[in-house]
């Protein structure tokens, strides 16, 4: 029997990886854990299910992978880390499961009797010879997405989860399935294997504000109530344990005393078991220390090494490249630089309070704008979500945040008192120095300026305004067209291809997200002009009183509203290319609904044959993934650029590569056959085949009395035969 033992073990001593999740080979470096995994794999052991929860940021991945994996395979066990996906091009979600099963079977070279094809979980677990001397251990990482991503996916929550629900419901309390309960009781066949017996058992990791998501399920999964694990944050004695133990020589006990210290607010604490310390603040924390170590020279953490990185400088640096990341995701213009801090303002006015102690905060429907920035610093850890309700992950960081925030507002109020300086003290200064004939023709001067600041931003705001009422016709026309394709999809008959006017659909409801998208910015810069428009009646009011100094500050109101203009033509210019691309769309629809039969003489079709025995033998179920990519002069740089993703067997890369692809077609699946949508007679294609090592290559159509050739794939053993039908 082949070793199960953890693969490629070696890792990097004295490293700690920042924001990164503890993989298996890698449980070399893992430490402070060993309570909470000798606690894990035990439950395992004794439980067909087992849950895992605690709060983001606690390790949960880390622990599974680095502590308790390691531990199950010394005991014949075999685990399946499994992290479902839910988009809209993701197989069933009980085929991912099985095609994670039989990668790790053959990633450790297990010869087994089959793979899990057709039947249910169930029944391979039981019927498999493997599994009578390896405990197979489903563990389903991150499994709060069931709850978020697939219930906001209709293809998912309506179809697939009952389904999902039920294999996993079978399997776990070893019930036999339906299907298969009429052949076992009226003994049809003779059961091969003994089915009473359970095999498989079970791992779910979540976020545990999912918790009460999960109990919604115990009716049907009544063994989820009874081996639950909570992970908690660590505490200073386990942080110290992996300062110490990672850095080993490098560090003294006394320095790493000292940076455990760096997870309090409270000065001189000595037991250091009262320290709450985030794993992956720490992690972040340790990494920065470890690459200025590095740099230095690689030498020792040394006292001198901590007084020139102090706690305040490591987290005012970790957060500030954290909030410059949130506040880059929210795509706004580099110009707009009123709204450069806009995350870093709602973290100091929503998420501490007065005092400078972390508080709690709903999120609301004016807060949309600013949740890709929110999204970033949850995945940085800097925040944690739970339920639309938000808060700090970490009391460590308060005080840095409440000081920016004073500073922040002291410069506010610096401004004002500056503005009524100008108005109450150069004012009589100007009029004694200039006199009253200089000052006739500054009051001249004055009103042209502020003539011009008002026609700039009442210019701006009709161009606005007359923007977004041709975006609100554009949505409208393409919402139109989109339903004419409803329309058109509903009146075909079953058994025609509608998968490819589906694919169009999907295209053209891109396209009304994004003209969508750039409704909210223009709305955005809407609001902007009316703000310039205030600082216009402030300036305007120093103007009357300032004749000098204000000249500049106008001027630059001035190029502001330019700016914003230029932006609107930018939006405009952007319309006008959605509104080509959804009339080739309509065209291309145009083009299905007219096709002439006959024309499908031309079209590919494609099989795939399992060539691993005697002979070929047709694989029948949707297996692959299969695209076909017209060589244009676009696609063809594309390819050249980006040939690791697609000699790789693995498409989740190549998929990176299908938004910037020009014409590709997905080839949907039908009775043991895959067919592109639309393919011309005489054109070159490249032919990516996702899961086949060996499945790319290029197409050459030829002429309408010729035969396509064959295509040999060895290592996999797998064979690809193309032709016209």
């Amino acid at each position: 029997m082949p070793s199960i033992t953890t693969q490629d073990s070696q890792a990097i001593a004295g490293s700690f990886l920042g924001l990164q999740s503890y993989t298996e080979a890698q449980s070399n470096l893992f430490f402070g854990r060993d309570t909470e995994t000798d606690t894990l794999t035990s439950l395992i052991e004794l439980n067909t299910l087992t849950i895992v929860f605690g709060r983001s940021g606690t390790g949960k991945t880390s622990l599974l992978n680095a502590g308790v994996f390691p531990r199950l395979r010394k005991s014949f066990c075999l685990p399946f880390r499994i992290r479902l996906e839910f988009n809209d091009n993701s197989p069933d979600l009980i085929t991912q499961v099985k095609k994670v099963l039989k990668e790790e079977i053959d990633k450790y070279g297990f010869k087994v009797d089959s793979y899990p094809l057709s039947e249910t979980l169930w029944e391979y677990f039981h019927k498999e010879p493997l599994w009578k001397t390896v405990t197979p251990i489903l563990v389903f990482d991150q499994f709060e997405e069931i709850f978020t991503l697939a219930k906001s996916n209709p293809r998912f929550s309506s179809v697939e989860l009952p389904v999902f629900w039920d294999e996993l419901s079978n399997l776990i309390e070893n019930n036999i399935p339906e299907k298969l309960k009429e052949k076992f009781l009226e003994q049809k066949e003779k059961i091969e294997y003994n089915y009473k017996k359970q095999k498989a058992k079970i791992v779910f990791s979540f976020r545990e504000e999912y918790l009460p998501e999960f109990e919604s399920i115990a009716p049907k999964i009544p063994s989820l109530k009874y081996s639950r694990f909570r992970l908690l944050p660590m505490n200073g004695n386990q942080a110290y344990e992996v300062i110490t133990k990672t850095w080993k020589e490098n560090i003294t006990a006394k320095e790493a005393k000292h940076l455990v210290s760096y997870f309090t607010n409270e000065p001189g604490i000595e037991d250091q078991s009262f320290v709450t310390v985030e794993p992956s603040l720490l992690s972040q924390v340790c990494a920065y220390i470890d690459k200025e170590r590095i740099a230095s020279g690689g030498g020792r953490v040394s006292a001198e090494l901590l007084n020139k990185y102090p706690k305040e400088t490591i987290l005012r640096s970790i957060y500030n490249e954290a909030i410059i990341a949130a506040n880059s995701s929210l795509n706004l213009p580099k110009e707009k630089e009123a709204n450069k801090n806009l995350i870093k303002i709602f973290v100091e006015e929503k998420l501490i309070t007065s005092e400078g102690y972390r508080t709690r905060y709903n999120l609301s429907a004016d807060d949309e704008n600013l949740k890709p920035g929110i999204n970033v610093l949850t995945t940085k850890y800097f925040i944690r979500e739970d339920d639309n309700v938000i808060e700090l992950t970490h009391d460590v960081l308060a005080p840095i945040i409440k000081t920016d925030r004073e500073k922040r507002r002291k410069e506010i109020a610096g401004k004002k008192i500056r503005r009524r300086a100008l108005i109450f003290v150069l004012f009589p200064v100007t009029l004694l120095l200039i006199g009253s004939l200089l000052w006739a023709e500054n009051e001249r001067k004055k009103a042209v300026i502020a003539k011009e600041v008002r026609e700039s931003a009442e210019k701006a705001t009709l161009k606005l305004k007359a923007d977004s009422i041709r975006l609100d016709s554009l949505i409208i026309a393409m919402q139109a067209k989109k339903n004419a394709i409803d329309e058109y999809i509903k009146s075909l008959d079953p058994s025609s291809k509608k998968k490819e006017i589906d694919t169009l659909n999907q295209e053209l409801a891109k396209l009304i997200a994004q003209s969508q998208e750039l409704k909210r910015n223009m709305n955005f810069s809407r609001l902007e002009i009316n703000e310039l428009r205030k600082e216009q009646d402030s300036l305007e009011l120093i103007i009357s009183n300032t004749p000098i100094v204000s000249n500049m500050d106008t001027r630059q109101l001035i190029a502001k509203i330019k700016l914003l203009e230029n932006d609107t033509l930018i939006k405009a210019r952007k319309i006008r290319e959605l509104e080509i691309q959804i009339a080739a769309a309509k065209s291309t629809i145009n083009a299905l609904n007219n096709r002439n039969p006959s024309s499908t003489a031309h079209n590919l079709r494609i099989q795939v044959y399992d060539n691993s025995g005697s002979g070929r033998v047709p694989i029948t179920d949707h297996s692959f993934d299969i695209y076909i990519i017209p060589l244009n002069h676009k696609n063809k740089e594309i390819l050249e650029k980006n040939k690791s993703f697609l000699y790789n067997k693995n498409c989740d890369d190549f998929s990176k590569l299908l938004e910037d692809l020009v014409n590709e077609q997905k080839a949907y699946y039908e009775n043991g056959y895959y067919y592109p949508p639309n393919v011309l007679p005489n054109g070159k294609y490249k032919i990516k085949i996702c899961n086949i090592l060996d499945g790319y290559f290029e197409l050459k159509l030829p002429s309408s009395s010729g035969s396509v050739f064959w295509k040999l794939a060895p290592r996999d053993k797998v064979e690809i035969k193309l032709g016209r039908f």
